[in-house]
């Protein structure tokens, strides 16, 4: 600002300067037609060298103006600079807390993994068990595998007292031809005397499933962890899914003891599987009064029985 009022200060005296010379020019001429003198006032060489100061002025006042605009432009380039690192902050904070969340829900499945948790209902839980005279699964049970009934023979004081569902395909291990052990394992075979309660529509060409093998099925529930078998009944308590109801039935009363199991209402039994082979046997179990409470549990009446979940 400065150097620009300098400027304009020089050039207009300049132009007095160059208007009183040109006066006193004439003046000089017409004193030297009336005395014949001779008088100077200003020469070419000051007038340039005024000029080269005014010349030099000028350039500074353009060098300063350029320097004002080179401060100009270098405060905006500061003010991007501050903008675009207040924006780098921020897409900074937001990865952080990004990755933290990440890290956090990372760190949760980790754990659910290592407490074994389900994600959802059912996936890690479940219950297992043996629907005896079926080779499938109620709806909403998945098959594990079907079988065939197996057991203790029933004249054999010794051996396991329970009944298994053993599959159709064994795997063998390291095997020793001959019996070394005494303890043995049989096929189960219907022991139906007169009373038959069973349903036929799954055995439609024979008239009683008598010494026929059971087949049977180990199912599982994926939704409900909990399974139980009702004796006597053929319903759940309420909130718990009915698997299948049936009969009880277990060994011969004069016969070794064994397992009380639930036999489906309507049974299958293995293709070829008849004949009086007499291995572990299967008895429709019957209430006896006195024992048990009369007249709730009436003599020689068959016992039913439920399989239920929850």
């Amino acid at each position: 600002m400065k150097l620009h009022i300098l400027s304009v200060f020089y050039i207009f005296a300049l132009i007095l300067l160059l208007s009183y010379k040109a006066q006193a020019h004439r003046y000089i001429i017409d004193d030297e037609e009336e005395e014949g003198g001779e008088i100077s006032l200003i020469n070419d060489k000051e007038v340039t060298k005024m000029l080269k100061e005014l010349k030099k002025y000028r350039s500074q006042d353009k060098q300063q103006k350029q320097i004002n605009q080179l401060k100009q432009l270098a405060r905006e380039l500061q003010k991007q600079v501050v903008l675009l690192h207040n924006k780098l902050h921020e897409c900074s904070s937001e990865e952080k807390e990004r990755t933290e969340q990440e890290d956090t829900s990372a760190n949760k499945t980790s754990i659910r993994h290592r407490r074994s948790i389900p994600n959802s209902a059912g996936t890690n839980g479940g219950a297992t068990y043996i629907r005896w005279g079926r080779s499938t699964c109620p709806q909403g049970a998945e098959l594990v595998y079907n079988g065939v009934g197996a057991g203790s023979h029933y004249t054999h004081s010794g051996g396991g007292s329970d009944y298994l569902c053993v599959p159709h395909d064994p795997e063998w291990g390291v095997t020793t031809d001959g019996f070394q052990s005494n303890s043995f394992l049989y096929g189960v075979e219907y022991e139906i005397q007169a009373n038959n309660p069973f349903l036929t529509h799954n055995t439609p060409k024979l008239t009683t499933v008598h010494d026929q093998s059971p087949r049977c099925a180990v199912c599982r529930i994926p939704s409900r962890s909990s399974q139980v078998m009702i004796p006597a009944k053929m319903t759940c308590p309420a909130s718990w899914t009915k698997e299948y109801d049936g009969y009880l039935m277990s060994s011969h009363n004069k016969h070794q003891k064994s397992q009380f199991v639930c036999v489906d209402k309507a049974p299958e039994v293995m293709d070829g599987g008849d004949g009086d082979q007499n291995g572990a046997l299967f008895y429709i179990v019957e209430a006896q009064c006195g024992s048990l409470p009369c007249p709730s549990y009436l003599s020689g009446k068959e016992i039913t029985c439920v399989v239920c979940s929850k």
